[in-house]
C-alpha cells in the first residue's frame, strides 16, 4: 500500500476519536513526510527515511517532537494492521530535554480589561473569554460546549467537557456563573453554544488582544485558570483533574480527588472575589 493510501486509512480511523482540530495536523504531519519521502510503499519506508525527515524540519525542538509522536502513531497502526512488520520511528529520533518555557499568565487588571473588551463586543464573546478562565478549557472544547453540557449534578450545575481522545470530565460552576451560562444558552439560536471554527475564534481573540493591547489567546486564558488555583493553594491533583491532562502518569491520580472537594475548590476561589469580573 502506497504511503497516500496508508494516510487516508488512518485519517479514518482516527476519526472516531480525534478532534477535527488534531486530525488535521496528523495529516497536514504525514503530508510533509510524504513530501520528503514520495509516495512510495509503506513496506520500504526505513529509519533512514525518518532521519531525512527530521533534519529536513525547520522547526522547534517540541514541533519536532509532536510531529514524530504523530509519525510513530501513524506507524504503530501501520503495524497493528499488518501493513508492515515493524515501526521504523526510533527513539534516538526525537529531541531529549526540551526546554519548556514557563506559559504566561494574566494579572488580575488585565483579566479585567479582557473581560471588558469582549463585553463591549458581544455577551457571547464575554461569555467564551469567562468560561475559559473559570473551567481552564481547551479552545477545543470550548467549541464542542452544547446547551446539553450543562448539566444538573448533585443539586447544582456542572459543566459537561469532553476532552483530548474523547475523555469525559465535569466542571462545577459557581451559581452565579451557572445563571449566566444557563440565560445565554436559552438565547442560543443554535445546540452550541459558541457555533464559531476555530479561525473564528482566533479573531475575536485577535480583536480584544488590539482593543486591550494585551499578548491574548485561548491557552494563556488556560494557563491564568490555573495559576489562579496555584496562588490559591489547591492541590496539584485538583488542577490536574479541573485540566483534564490524561497523560498515564496523572490518570491514576484523579481517582483519588472527591467530587466534594472540586465543588469546594469552585466555591472558594471564583465566589464572592474580584476575580472573572467586569
Amino acid at each position: 500500500m502506497k504511503l497516500s493510501e496508508a494516510v487516508e486509512l488512518f485519517i479514518n480511523f482516527k476519526s472516531k476519536e480525534l478532534s477535527p482540530r488534531t486530525l488535521k495536523e496528523y495529516r497536514n504531519d504525514l503530508k510533509l513526510l510524504q513530501k520528503q519521502i514520495g509516495d512510495i510503499p509503506v513496506e520500504n519506508i526505513k529509519t533512514a527515511h525518518l532521519i531525512v525527515f527530521r533534519s529536513s524540519l525547520n522547526c522547534s525542538p517540541s514541533l519536532i517532537n509532536r510531529r514524530l509522536s504523530a509519525l510513530n502513531s501513524f506507524f504503530n497502526f501501520l503495524v497493528d494492521m499488518e501493513l508492515i512488520e515493524k515501526n521504523p520511528i526510533k527513539p534516538s529520533l526525537r529531541i531529549k530535554k526540551v526546554k519548556q518555557r514557563v506559559p504566561e499568565a494574566l494579572t488580575e487588571d488585565e483579566v479585567k480589561k479582557v473581560l471588558k473588551a469582549a463585553a463591549e463586543r458581544s455577551y457571547r464573546d464575554y461569555l467564551m473569554v469567562k468560561t475559559i478562565l473559570q473551567c481552564g478549557l481547551r479552545i477545543s472544547e470550548l467549541l464542542s460546549l452544547t446547551k446539553e453540557s450543562i448539566v444538573d449534578y448533585r443539586g447544582r450545575k456542572v459543566l459537561r467537557v469532553i476532552g483530548k481522545g474523547g475523555k469525559e470530565r465535569f466542571i462545577p460552576l459557581t451559581g452565579e456563573f451557572a445563571e449566566e451560562l444557563c440565560r445565554y444558552a436559552e438565547t442560543c439560536q443554535t445546540e452550541k453554544l459558541f457555533p464559531l471554527t476555530y479561525q473564528g475564534a482566533k479573531y475575536i481573540f485577535n480583536r480584544i488582544k488590539e482593543k486591550t493591547g494585551i499578548n491574548l489567546h485561548p491557552h494563556k486564558l488556560r494557563h491564568t485558570f490555573a495559576t489562579i488555583l496555584v496562588d490559591r493553594g489547591v492541590d496539584i491533583r485538583v488542577i490536574q483533574a479541573f485540566l483534564g491532562h490524561a497523560s498515564p502518569n496523572t490518570s491514576a491520580r484523579y481517582a483519588k480527588v472527591r467530587d466534594e472537594l472540586m465543588f469546594k475548590v469552585v466555591d472558594s476561589v471564583f465566589s464572592n472575589t474580584g476575580h472573572l469580573q467586569t
